[in-house]
């Protein structure tokens, strides 16, 4: 499963603890089989000290510590890096031996990515233009020395390289998008106060739940409670001590739950769970989440019972006929207590 991130900062520094051993082998690799065919001066150089800052950086990241100093050292040295070599690979290769770029072309996305990935959509944007606008000066400074193979090549590596900018400029668009889309849907499938389901995600699941019962025969049972005497909390401690109530007994349940319940805030004080369980078994779910309640103390408010309806589906059941016998459920222990469980076939 993919891990979520709690923020982009921890986000980047995953994929920078990824991808740095990546280039610091392909660095070490690439100096090793030059040096085979024999390795100039400036290339031995410069590898082996991107090597090595890589790695102590890579230590850093790991660390959490000097996280931006490593970011903007970095970007430093893969720009200078880039610029530098692409001087070299046009004034040493391609003008004297009429070649190509060659591994210029492989390596241009990760390259600009990580313009993007440290300076963010805008300001990356305009970082990519000036590294370009670098390579392409020096391009148009010895293209009267180059073969037409050369100035093919040389036309491939800028046009690639344009494209890779305009497309990680809107692609990072298109995630923020998706990144708005979801943070809508939690917000519109998740109760604001105790971060759980919020009504109109319970009325997709009790859907989804209704048509497989009629589909596939897989019956199902809803649990639903409340908290007995919510009203005195909230007239004996205030309202802010009543919603730390609601998000104390939200936790408290979904502790005690397992993946095959769903389990959301119905409004107010009431709650439901949906369980792929039926009868007996329901109602031993509903009556351990009872006796949970009951034996905890709650923070601000001390000890508390809660009320349980519980039912099963039936054919021919709708979502209102369903809620109808957990409510009836849930009622006839309030007239005969409080702190019960009643189960409505």
């Amino acid at each position: 499963m993919v891990k979520r991130f709690e923020s982009l900062n921890e986000l980047k520094i995953r994929i920078y603890l990824w991808v740095i051993p990546c280039i610091v082998i392909s660095l070490i690799s690439n100096t090793l089989l030059q040096n085979v065919e024999g390795v100039t001066k400036f290339d031995f150089t410069i590898n082996n000290i991107l090597s090595i800052w890589f790695i102590i950086s890579w230590f850093f990241l790991y660390k959490r510590i000097f996280i931006q100093f490593m970011e903007y050292s970095n970007l430093a040295l893969v720009s200078y890096y880039h610029v530098t070599t692409f001087f070299d690979a046009v004034r040493n290769y391609m003008v004297v031996d009429g070649g190509s770029l060659g591994d210029f072309i492989i390596w241009m996305p990760i390259i600009t990515l990580f313009f993007f990935l440290t300076l963010g959509t805008k300001r990356g944007l305009y970082y990519s233009i000036v590294i370009f606008l670098a390579t392409f000066v020096i391009g148009i400074v010895y293209l009267h020395l180059l073969s037409s193979e050369s100035i093919d090549s040389l036309g491939q590596f800028y046009f690639a390289n344009l494209v890779y900018i305009i497309v990680l400029y809107y692609a990072q668009h298109v995630f923020k998008t998706y990144a708005d889309l979801e943070m809508f849907k939690k917000h519109a499938y998740y109760d604001s106060l105790t971060r759980i389901a919020n009504r109109l995600l319970i009325d997709e699941w009790l859907e989804k739940k209704l048509k497989a019962f009629e589909d596939k025969k897989e019956s199902f049972s809803i649990i639903f409670f409340d908290i007995d005497h919510f009203k005195l909390v909230n007239d004996n401690y205030g309202h802010k001590i009543g919603d730390e109530v609601l998000v104390e007994l939200a936790k408290l349940i979904q502790h005690h739950l397992t993946n095959r319940e769903f389990f959301g805030r119905w409004g107010g004080e009431e709650f439901i769970v949906i369980s792929s369980t039926s009868g007996g078994d329901t109602v031993k779910l509903a009556e351990k989440l009872r006796e949970v309640v009951a034996n905890h103390d709650f923070k601000r408010a001390g000890n508390l019972t809660a009320s349980f309806g519980v039912t099963q589906s039936r054919p021919g059941d709708s979502i209102d006929s369903l809620l109808n016998r957990a409510d009836k459920g849930l009622y006839q222990c309030k007239n005969c207590g409080r702190n019960q469980v009643s189960y409505i076939k």
